[in-house]
């Protein structure tokens, strides 16, 4: 989980570093609903877990981790998209909302 020193560094205010901060969290516990702006402009409405028991394929399975996966980037949020059932990210500097 990033902390705020980590994203204020990256330029992010201390506000928008508490957001990013709170829907890792979140996420963490629960199934959270939040938006975000896409590499093409776009607004991607959103809802993601880091709740690993929340991380199913569709057909009863959980996802369960192979290899090392990709190193953790500071500037990007990772999180199990509840809609298309899969891992998605998005730069912590296109955060528009988080439920609340």
């Amino acid at each position: 989980m990033k902390n705020r020193e980590e994203l204020v560094k990256l330029g992010l205010t201390e506000l928008q570093a508490d957001e990013v901060m709170l829907l890792e969290s979140e996420m963490m516990k629960r199934a959270v609903k939040f938006a975000y702006v896409k590499k093409d402009g776009s607004r991607r409405d959103a809802e993601g877990t880091l709740d690993r028991s929340k991380m199913d394929l569709g057909d009863g399975t959980l996802w369960e981790p192979v290899g090392k996966g990709l190193p953790e980037k500071p500037e990007f949020v990772r999180y199990w998209d509840l809609q298309s059932m899969g891992w998605r990210q998005f730069n912590v500097f296109n955060l528009i909302a988080v439920e609340g």
